[in-house]
């Protein structure tokens, strides 16, 4: 999908417009000196990054839930919510140096961020109302940091791979949830996971 399609498909306006161009531009640039992203996604950032993180406005319609953007690494998926008017956003990241970047693209773009250096296991007393992932780690792993996070309605939206169907079997094994899978509409291979009622299975 081209950058004009990406842009008239979510009725992106040209604030936004230019604040993504901005956000972009300084991945670009600080990926020369600190691995934020794989350097093959930038051939075509638009696709691979902007339009993969715009796709999750379909599973969050209201713009003041408070979201946590786990393992959030360059800000993806949650600088681009940000960006499009979502008003309570966390990120977390245990690398320096990415929140070091995202510390400053919330100062040049007047983002209103929540940004929290430290491991996911290790962050105690915040909740929210929906939780976001992008390639951080398997399902397993993902739910045991959710945990911490989690209210009795809150909602896990996670992007996934072509791994997708092993992940859940395993870990069916020590949760309890409900799932929808949906196509992701910037890889073929790739799948949004919404997930409700996670429990242990044990619990």
């Amino acid at each position: 999908m081209s950058k004009e399609e990406i842009l008239t498909k979510f009725s992106i306006h040209s604030r936004q417009e230019k604040n993504l161009q901005k956000y972009i531009d300084s991945i670009i640039k600080y990926n020369l000196h600190t691995n934020l992203v794989g350097k093959s996604t930038l051939a075509d950032p638009w696709s691979k990054h902007i339009l993969d993180s715009l796709q999750l406005i379909s599973f969050i319609k209201n713009k003041s839930h408070s979201i946590l953007d786990m393992g959030t690494g360059a800000g993806l998926p949650g600088v681009v919510l940000s960006i499009v008017g979502y008003k309570y956003i966390s990120l977390v990241d245990s690398n320096g140096k990415k929140i070091k970047f995202l510390k400053r693209t919330k100062d040049d773009l007047g983002l209103d961020l929540n940004i929290i250096l430290g491991r996911l296991e290790k962050i105690h007393n915040l909740k929210f109302d929906i939780i976001i992932s992008r390639a951080l780690a398997k399902l397993n792993i993902l739910f045991g940091y959710s945990q911490n996070f989690m209210k009795k309605n809150t909602v896990l939206i996670f992007l996934k791979g072509k791994t997708v169907n092993d992940e859940i079997f395993e870990a069916k094994k020590n949760w309890k949830f409900k799932f929808q899978k949906y196509q992701s509409v910037s890889d073929t291979r790739g799948v949004i996971l919404v997930i409700e009622r996670l429990s242990r299975t044990n619990d």
